[in-house]
């Protein structure tokens, strides 16, 4: 059989440089059944035996997912590919799939280079800007959201509870900000100041709160004013009620968007991925919100009996990034998926984004999740990485240091360590393309008003994140 098929716009470059997004690909309940049912055939390593190579970009029979999916169940008539349907169930055949998604690129990535994403006397080069890395600021820890004031300083949350404020290269601890829960991947993480700051001063924080003395928690996002090194004024904006609280340690999301006088932040699902679907409880969902915390009239659930009325959308995993276009104003959201499955999508009122129904990966472990990747009434991703890249913050660009960038959408990779440039013409993603990776996991992104392109990157031992600014070099 002639299966695997590359992500589709990216070119080989970007496909086969995003191995190192999880650090199982290749391992687990997969490639057992792939030794059980097709290595006998297409070799252990895939690259063919009897039956031809799997990881050599060249299909007969169609390069779509579906097409994999299908010649695995249906066979290729007057072949020795037998239609494995009656020993395979679909989930099963759609982790083989993804397995072979994963090995194809590990194969084109053999192929690169060496040196293909290294900079060349500091200086990075992609496809329409070269630049250099430069530091600005360090932490005493994981570093995960920062936000430009308008005298150009910088706030940066880090995970353990700290807010940074970095002002003419010295760095200050805001005092008396939100107790947090840090444990897992809880923690302060968002930092956001309103749109007409200048006249009213609020400052909001997204945490993973507790209200047990540490045993429980969930998302929480407050406002309040920085008077002199310490927060003020201090107002609850959303707390999600006790009896949603979790002691489980990841899922949290909690990025925020300002757009029209309303606040709009995720909440992932907290590791209990069928909550996703359920619109009486506030995980897997994006939320919406007054800027003063008051819940719209015209939300989409405001109306239906037993659903929570802060729902903007909702099955998502893992909402990370959420950015609004500065065009049309669409509001896009990056998702964390599991072992494959990290989406873009065009977050819109009311609408099913389908976790953990349909995702484009599967279980950590290998094993599968679904048998499908589409089901009528859940929204399709605008892109998806298979392997994953374990996306975090996203941002559009609206500087001018970088002309060709403008209004291109970034996101950053922590366990690919990549930082990716996506271009989007419409509702649609036309390209993407790494623009640097291998300089540690990049927790965030953002558009400074100075122009410059800014990233948190986080080395892995010790684990300080600090951040950086991208350079223009002629």
């Amino acid at each position: 059989m002639k299966l695997n098929a590359p992500l589709l716009l990216l070119p080989l470059a970007t496909l086969a440089a995003s191995l190192d997004a999880q650090n199982r690909i290749g391992s687990g309940d997969v490639s057992e059944l792939f030794k059980t049912y097709c290595a006998t055939c297409h070799g252990e390593n895939l690259r063919g035996g009897q039956g031809s190579s799997l990881v050599d970009d060249v299909w007969a029979h169609g390069s779509s997912d579906a097409d994999l999916a299908r010649v695995i169940a249906e066979g290729i008539p007057d072949t020795e590919m037998i239609p494995w349907k009656h020993s395979l169930s679909d989930e099963q055949i759609r982790a083989l799939v993804i397995y072979i998604r994963e090995q194809g690129q590990i194969a084109a990535r053999a192929d690169l280079p060496e040196d293909a994403f290294k900079p060349k006397n500091g200086i990075f080069t992609s496809e329409k800007h070269s630049f250099t890395l430069e530091k600005v600021g360090e932490g005493d820890g994981i570093l995960w959201g920062m936000e430009f004031l308008p005298d150009n300083s910088l706030l940066v949350t880090q995970r353990d509870g700290t807010l940074w404020h970095f002002q003419d290269g010295k760095r200050t601890a805001i005092e008396g900000i939100p107790a947090v829960r840090a444990q897992g991947q809880g923690g302060l993480m968002e930092v956001r100041i309103h749109p007409d700051y200048d006249k009213n001063g609020w400052v909001y924080l997204g945490y993973s709160e507790s209200l047990d003395g540490g045993e429980t928690g969930n998302t929480a996002i407050a406002r309040g004013r920085i008077v002199d090194g310490a927060w003020t004024d201090h107002q609850q904006i959303y707390s999600a009620d006790p009896k949603f609280h979790t002691s489980r340690g990841h899922h949290f999301g909690t990025r925020i968007v300002f757009q029209d006088g309303y606040l709009f932040f995720g909440i992932g699902d907290r590791g209990q991925q069928d909550q996703a679907q359920d619109l009486d409880r506030p995980n897997g969902k994006i939320h919406r919100l007054h800027d003063d915390g008051r819940i719209p009239a015209d939300n989409p659930f405001a109306n239906t009996p037993g659903a929570l009325p802060t729902i903007w959308s909702y099955g998502h995993r893992n909402p990370q990034g959420l950015a609004t276009h500065p065009e049309t104003g669409q509001l896009w959201e990056v998702e964390h998926g599991p072992r494959g499955g990290d989406e873009v999508n065009l977050v819109q009122p009311g609408k099913n984004y389908g976790w953990p129904v349909i995702t484009y990966g599967m279980n950590y472990n290998g094993s599968p999740i679904t048998g499908i990747t589409a089901k009528e009434g859940m929204e399709q991703p605008k892109h998806y990485w298979t392997p994953s890249i374990a996306i975090c913050g996203s941002e559009f660009y609206t500087g001018d240091k970088f002309p060709a960038w403008k209004n291109n959408l970034f996101v950053s990779g922590m366990a690919s360590q990549e930082l990716h440039r996506l271009t989007i013409e419409g509702d649609k993603v036309v390209a993407d393309e790494i623009v640097f990776k291998d300089q540690g996991r990049i927790r965030d992104v953002y558009s400074g008003p100075d122009g410059y392109l800014y990233v948190l990157l986080t080395q892995q031992s010790p684990r300080v994140g600090a951040i950086y600014r991208l350079d223009p070099s002629s």
